[in-house]
């Protein structure tokens, strides 16, 4: 007979830009931070490739970089979804997922050392990380060897830690029970303002009871804390090239001491009004003293630019802000008070600062982590249980299934997407108009409820304690950016045809039906785009699948349905499907810039056998 069922341990990773961070839920149900080896509560996001082939990854790779800047990679997080990183490294071209793996492994070494083995991760990622991001994220996490539970985006995450710390403690005349909220209590509204070392979200969410959903999202991926670093760096370089005549940014020794310099100028500004920066190059000190004012000010577009993603978002949700209960700030970069002004100008309320900003996203990953793992061990108890009753052969039989197929899926999916004919579609062989909508399915999907045994059967949670709080806890997510297709109109031009809008509630399946271009076509390749615009080329093309041999002597027209099935997590499935024949496209999109399943294998194997400290 099989070995019984063993529950695996689960944690959640904010994997930053700048900085990383991990949690994971104790057997009270508190969300508690694992420090790193050092003995941080935060690992900078830094990545020194030493000359002995050895990889150092967190405080002592930054600092390497002043000395080494040639062999230290920092923000790779900005660089996800591109095919390399922007420079070699020793020679070599290097995937940003195998260098993000590097700093996974590290982050996987530390728990361990405080909690034992750790199977998996929740990581987030930016609500506004298109989909090619979040593959690389998954790549990411499978070459480090971790397996990524979800994909949960940073807002979301915060949100979550923050409702779930929010509890309210109701006497049912026995023992207190936790809960997110009073059922009849009303829905608040909350506006998570994210700004972290490398990017920007601003997201709005609907909490109650005990759901939690997404109601509009926006950000920008190249905006965060290191960009108001770069306006001090660039401001004093000026002042040192005006009284020298040379640029200091010229020597890449000096640049690295510039960078420091800048961001310590940037924390002190935050607390006090002047601070200093001193620059020596070629032998020559200049002393920079500067203010805040003067720091604002050279830093205000950067501001706008979060100021206008604001009031985007809030006109996409259909709120105005006097229906807004809390105003949320996540992210070091929050820190400044030029923020907290200008949301307290924008909203007309004071920012809930509250919550720990380099903390409270991986605490909401380990509660998303818990949750899922929870549920998982449960269906697996369940499993084990039926097997019980059934004849041993065949008990025997659904025991070893369940343990060889422990990876269980966290959202059940709508049964009325799967196919055609579940969508109300009746398949013809042609005539059909090309940009015909024919059924969308948003918001029928529904998500199991967790039931929590124990993350670990030799840890049970408190009763009355984690359990129900937990149990009920139900997150909802919206894409951040359309998708679509390349339609060809019948005057030859091309447009996307938007499938899926920005905003869309997930999980969500939308099938639309097209012709084909031409008679006695053979094949369709559908070509998938990231983005509204109706002009293709000022979209993103992510990928496509292709349909081959067609049947001969399709007419012109001939319908060919595609679906789009995006889950809570922001992940992409493509099908499309030739009605008349039946044959269908692969599922899987070919990225150009992702990493096949080869190349992951190889980054998996030597990311295994290297030495990270």
């Amino acid at each position: 007979m099989s070995e019984p069922l063993q529950a695996k341990r689960y944690i959640g990773i904010d994997l930053g830009t700048t900085f990383c961070a991990m949690a994971y839920v104790d057997a009270h149900g508190t969300p508690v931070t694992i420090p790193n080896a050092e003995g941080s509560l935060t690992t900078p996001s830094v990545v020194f490739f030493e000359p002995s082939g050895q990889v150092t990854v967190g405080a002592d790779a930054r600092a390497a970089a002043v000395k080494h800047p040639q062999l230290v990679i920092e923000c790779v997080k900005r660089e996800m979804g591109e095919r390399f990183y922007n420079r070699e490294i020793q020679g070599r071209k290097l995937p940003p997922p195998a260098i993000s793996a590097l700093i996974l492994k590290k982050l996987k070494q530390d728990a361990e050392a405080k909690l034992g083995p750790i199977d998996g991760a929740v990581i987030t990622v930016p609500a506004y990380f298109d989909e090619g991001r979040r593959q690389a994220t998954l790549a990411a996490g499978e070459i480090a060897g971790l397996e990524v539970l979800d994909i949960l985006n940073e807002p979301t995450a915060a949100s979550l830690a923050f409702a779930y710390r929010d509890i309210k403690r109701k006497s049912d005349g026995q023992d207190d029970v936790m809960r997110l909220a009073d059922e009849n209590n009303k829905s608040r509204i909350a506006v998570v303002y994210d700004l972290g070392g490398g990017t920007f979200d601003v997201t709005v969410l609907r909490i109650e009871g005990n759901n939690l959903t997404v109601l509009a999202t926006d950000g920008d991926v190249q905006l965060g804390g290191k960009d108001w670093d770069t306006k001090l760096l660039n401001a004093s370089a000026a002042a040192f090239k005006a009284k020298h005549q040379i640029d200091p940014r010229a020597d890449e020794h000096v640049f690295q001491q510039m960078l420091v310099a800048a961001e310590d100028c940037k924390r002190a500004l935050s607390a006090r009004d002047k601070a200093r920066m001193t620059i020596t190059f070629a032998n020559k000190p200049v002393n920079i003293e500067v203010t805040r004012d003067q720091f604002e000010d050279l830093t205000a577009d950067l501001l706008y630019r979060t100021e206008s993603r604001i009031i985007r978002v809030m006109e996409a949700s259909g709120l105005s802000w006097h229906q807004v209960d809390d105003v949320l700030t996540v992210g070091g970069s929050t820190r400044m008070p030029q923020v907290l002004k200008m949301l307290e100008r924008v909203t007309d309320q004071k920012p809930n600062t509250s919550l720990a900003p380099d903390e409270v996203v991986a605490h909401g990953a380990a509660i998303h982590a818990a949750i899922t793992q929870l549920k998982r061990y449960q269906k697996q108890q369940q499993t084990l249980q039926a097997a019980r009753t059934k004849p041993m052969a065949q008990a025997v039989s659904e025991m070893k299934i369940a343990d060889d197929n422990d990876v269980l899926p966290m959202v059940d999916v709508d049964p009325n997407a799967d196919t055609a004919a579940n969508n109300g579609i009746a398949p013809h062989s042609g005539g059909a108009s090309t940009a015909t909508t024919i059924a969308i399915d948003s918001e029928g999907s529904t998500i199991t409820e967790a039931i929590i045994e124990d993350a670990n059967p030799s840890e049970q949670y408190d009763a009355n304690d984690a359990t129900d709080v937990l149990r009920a806890i139900q997150t909802r997510n919206v894409n951040a950016h359309g998708l679509g297709v390349i339609m060809t109109q019948s005057d030859k031009t091309k447009v996307n045809s938007v499938i899926v809008p920005s905003n869309t509630l997930l999980p969500t399946s939308v099938t639309r039906r097209y012709g084909t271009a031409v008679a006695n076509q053979t094949s369709v390749s559908i070509v998938v785009v990231e983005g509204e615009a109706d002009n293709p080329d000022q979209c993103i093309p992510i990928g496509k699948c292709t349909i081959k041999n067609l049947p001969w002597g399709l007419r012109k027209g001939s319908t060919i349905y595609v679906t789009f099935s995006y889950d809570n997590s922001g992940r992409l499935d493509v099908k499309a499907i030739e009605a008349t024949s039946g044959i269908s496209a692969n599922t899987a999109i070919d990225r150009t810039n992702a990493m096949n399943s080869v190349e992951i294998g190889q980054a998996k194997e030597t990311v295994k056998k290297t030495t990270v400290s």
